[in-house]
C-alpha cells in the first residue's frame, strides 16, 4: 500500500517524495519520539549533568574514606563503574545527534535516524540514569572501617617471633644431623635461607613503620605490605617448617684409605703389577682378577693404591673394600658390603638377594675382597657371577694362587719379595711411623 502511494505521487515533485520517504519507516509506530526529539535530548542533558554532579559528590566521599584508611564498599565501586559507562554512552549519543544528516531539503534532521536517537535518549534517561540516581540516594555510606593499622604490625611481630622459634628448632635438628655426618636436605637449606630473608624484610618494615610518623599514606601502604608478607610468606614458611620431621639423610662417605696414600711407597718392582692390574680393570671382558703372594709383601697396600688410581681416573662409580679374614664369616662380609653401599636389610632371608640386586643394578662397582683364605661361594654372599654381573668387577688378594683358580679368576698377578734397597726404604718408613706414634702417645 505504501509503495503504491509513493508511485502515485512521485510526479508531484521531489519535495513530496522526500516527505514520503521520511515517514515511510515509522508508519504504524508512535510518532512521539519524533515529536519530542528536542525535548528528549534536553531532558537527557539535564539528567547527565545531575549524574555527573552526583558522581563527583560520591568521589569526594570515596577520597575521604581512603584517607581514613577505610575499605570502599563493592556496591559503590560497581556504581561508579556503571555511572562512568552511562555518561560515556550519553555523550556518544549527543555526538551522533550533531552529525545526523537532514531531510525535507534540510528543514529538519533525518526522520529515521532522529526517531532512533530520540527513542534511545528517552530510554537512557528512564532506564539507566534514573535508577543510578535513585541507587545513590540509598548509600548511607561509601565505606567501612578496616582493621586498625597497628593490629597488622602487632600480628607481624608475633609471626616473626614464631618464625624465629621455628628456625631455631630446625637448626637444632640440622646441627644434630651434621654431628651424625648426615647430608642436609636441599629443601631444608632453601627454607632456612628463605626464613632469614623474610625475617630481615619484616624487621625492616616494622622499623620503617615506627619512623614515618603520621604519614597516613605510607603507613597504609606499609600495613598492606605487612599483611601480604604474613599471608604470602610467613604463613607458608611456618607450615613448611612444621612438616620437617627429618632434615637430613644418611650418606655413604668415602673410606679413609681412598683419601690418602701416605702408607704407599711406589717401589719399582711393584710398578709393573700396578700397571697390569689397572689394565685388567680397563678391560670390559675381565670380571675377576687377583693379586697373590706370601704374607707381609704389601698386597693390601697395593690394591688400595690401585683403588685410589681407579677412583681418580673415574673407572668406577663406587669402590668397596672388605677384609675377609682367615675365619670366614659370610654375615660379616654381607654387612660390610651393605653398609658401604647403603643397603638396609629388613630380615636375614633377604640379605643375599638385596646385595645381588644392588651390585648388578647398572652402576660400575669395584668390589675388593682382601685376604681371602679359601674358595668363596659368591652366590651365598650375594655377589653376582660373570654372566649377570652388570657393571660389577671383583678384585681379590690371597696368599695362595689355587684359591683364585678355584674361583675361576683368570687374570692373576703374583707379588715377589722386595729388592734389597726397597726393603731397606720400607723398614725406614716403618721405623719413622713407629717413632711418630710413640711421640704422640707420650
Amino acid at each position: 500500500m505504501v509503495l503504491e502511494l509513493i508511485g502515485a505521487i512521485a510526479g508531484a515533485g521531489s519535495f513530496v517524495l522526500d516527505v514520503v520517504k521520511c515517514f515511510a519507516a515509522p508508519i504504524g509506530r508512535p510518532f512521539k519520539y519524533l515529536y519530542n526529539y528536542n525535548t528528549n535530548f534536553k531532558n537527557l542533558e539535564k539528567e547527565v549533568t545531575k549524574l555527573k554532579n552526583t558522581r563527583e559528590a560520591v568521589q569526594v566521599e570515596v577520597t575521604a574514606a581512603g584517607i581514613r584508611m577505610e575499605e570502599i564498599k563493592q556496591s559503590v565501586k560497581d556504581w561508579q563503574t556503571e555511572v562512568n559507562s552511562t555518561i560515556s554512552e550519553a555523550e556518544r549519543l549527543a555526538e551522533e545527534k550533531g552529525k545526523n544528516p537532514r531531510c525535507f531539503k534540510g528543514l529538519r534532521p533525518n526522520c529515521i535516524t532522529g526517531y532512533k536517537h530520540s527513542k534511545k535518549a528517552f530510554k537512557l534517561k528512564r532506564d539507566d540514569i534514573g535508577p543510578l540516581l535513585l541507587q545513590e540516594e540509598k548509600f548511607d555510606s561509601v565505606s567501612y572501617p578496616t582493621i586498625p593499622l597497628e593490629k597488622n604490625f602487632d600480628k607481624l611481630r608475633d609471626d616473626v617471633l614464631k618464625l624465629k622459634n621455628a628456625k631455631v628448632k630446625v637448626q637444632h635438628k640440622v646441627k644434630e644431623a651434621k654431628n651424625n655426618v648426615e647430608e642436609i636436605e636441599e629443601a631444608v637449606k632453601k627454607w632456612l635461607e628463605d626464613v632469614d630473608s623474610i625475617i630481615v624484610e619484616a624487621e625492616e618494615l616494622i622499623e620503617n613503620q615506627s619512623s614515618i610518623g603520621t604519614d597516613r599514606k605510607t603507613r597504609y601502604q606499609n600495613s598492606n605490605a605487612a599483611s601480604e608478607l604474613m599471608v604470602d610468606n610467613i604463613g607458608p614458611l611456618l607450615q613448611q617448617g612444621e612438616r620437617f620431621d627429618k632434615v637430613s639423610y644418611p650418606t655413604i662417605h668415602k673410606e679413609i684409605w681412598l683419601r690418602s696414600n701416605e702408607d704407599y711407597l711406589a717401589f719399582e718392582s711393584r710398578n709393573s703389577t700396578v700397571k697390569n692390574v689397572l689394565d685388567a680393570l680397563h678391560d670390559e671382558e675381565i670380571y675377576m682378577m687377583g693379586v697373590y703372594g706370601m704374607g707381609g709383601l704389601g698386597k693390601t697396600t697395593l690394591v688400595q693404591e690401585i683403588g685410589r688410581k681407579a677412583e681418580k681416573d673415574k673407572l668406577f662409580d663406587e669402590i668397596v673394600f672388605v677384609e675377609v679374614t682367615e675365619t670366614l664369616d659370610v654375615k660379616k662380609i654381607q654387612t660390610e658390603i651393605a653398609d658401604k653401599l647403603g643397603v638396609k636389610f629388613n630380615n636375614q632371608s633377604e640379605r643375599a638377594n638385596k646385595l645381588y640386586e644392588r651390585l648388578r643394578n647398572g652402576k660400575k662397582i669395584l668390589l675388593i675382597l682382601d685376604n681371602v683364605w679359601e674358595d668363596l661361594d659368591l652366590k651365598t654372599i650375594g655377589i653376582p657371577s660373570k654372566t649377570d654381573r652388570g657393571g660389577c668387577k671383583i678384585m681379590l688378594t690371597t696368599r695362595n694362587l689355587d684359591v683364585l683358580q678355584k674361583m675361576d679368576s683368570t687374570s692373576n698377578f703374583g707379588m715377589g719379595i722386595l729388592e734389597e734397597e726397597e726393603a731397606w726404604n720400607l723398614f725406614m718408613k716403618m721405623a719413622e711411623n713407629n717413632a711418630r706414634l710413640r711421640a704422640l702417645s707420650e
